[in-house]
C-alpha cells in the first residue's frame, strides 16, 4: 500500500511540473518580439537580451548568438520557429538581415 501511494505522488508531481512547464512555454511561444538590443546577459547555458521595455531570453542557443551586438534588431513573430537578427547598415542606416536563429525552446512548437 505504501508503495502504491508514493508511485502515485511522484506521478502527480511529474505531471504537474510537466505542465507548468508546457504552459510556459505556450505562452512564451504567443509572444511577439521586435526591438533593438540595447544590452545582452550571457549565462552558462542563455542568454537574454534587453531593452527599455522588452526582455527576450534564450536558452540552449544556435552558436550564431555569438555574433550578436549591441544595437542589433531582434524579431520574433507570434508562433514563429525562426528568431530573425538585423544589423544597421552604418552607411545608410537601414537594417539587414544577419540571420536566422531556430527556436530550440523546452517542447517542440509543433505540439503547440
Amino acid at each position: 500500500m505504501e508503495a502504491k501511494k508514493i508511485i502515485i505522488f511522484f506521478s502527480l508531481f511529474f505531471i504537474t511540473v510537466f505542465s507548468f512547464i508546457y504552459i510556459n512555454a505556450i505562452k512564451e511561444n504567443r509572444k511577439n518580439y521586435q526591438f533593438v538590443i540595447t544590452r545582452f546577459n550571457e549565462r552558462p547555458n542563455s542568454i537574454t537580451f534587453i531593452n527599455n521595455d522588452n526582455e527576450f531570453t534564450l536558452s540552449r542557443f544556435d552558436p550564431h548568438v555569438k555574433d550578436i551586438e549591441k544595437e542589433d534588431s531582434l524579431v520574433k513573430k507570434s508562433f514563429s520557429k525562426k528568431i530573425y537578427i538585423y544589423r544597421k547598415n552604418k552607411k545608410d542606416g537601414k537594417y539587414f538581415l544577419m540571420f536566422t536563429l531556430n527556436y530550440l525552446g523546452t517542447f517542440p512548437i509543433d505540439w503547440l
